[in-house]
């Protein structure tokens, strides 16, 4: 017996026959015409990227920006972060970290909670 069946309990295996592939097409609502607000993912790798990243800001979007290229020019990072700033302030919007590979930037009347969402602890 190891140390984590001592600390964990032992659990038994199930064999690969009993797993069940599960359909999660079923689940996915087909959504027919237009939405309000998007979700848009952006990759910034320079200064290029930042006027589609504030067009969509303008337009009602969210952006969530991959910004893990920039890590290696600081000078770079700090002055597209110094304009997404300016531009959430702008919008009346937010904008904030997601780790260290990530932001996240919403426009107008959207603001980003930075408290966890936790389940209930039972007794």
């Amino acid at each position: 017996m190891g140390i984590m069946d001592k600390l964990l309990g032992k659990s038994e295996r199930v064999p690969v026959e009993e797993y069940e592939e599960l359909d999660l097409g079923e689940y996915e609502a087909e959504i027919v015409g237009e939405a309000e607000t998007y979700i848009k993912v952006a990759e910034i790798t320079g200064l290029n990227e930042v006027p589609e990243i504030r067009r969509q800001i303008y337009e009602g979007n969210i952006v969530i920006a991959d910004v893990a290229f920039l890590k290696h020019d600081k000078l770079t990072m700090d002055r597209i972060l110094k304009d997404l700033r300016q531009l959430a302030e702008d919008v009346g919007g937010d904008i904030v970290g997601l780790g260290e590979d990530y932001i996240i930037i919403t426009p107008t009347g959207i603001k980003v909670d930075r408290n966890k969402i936790k389940g209930v602890r039972s007794r």
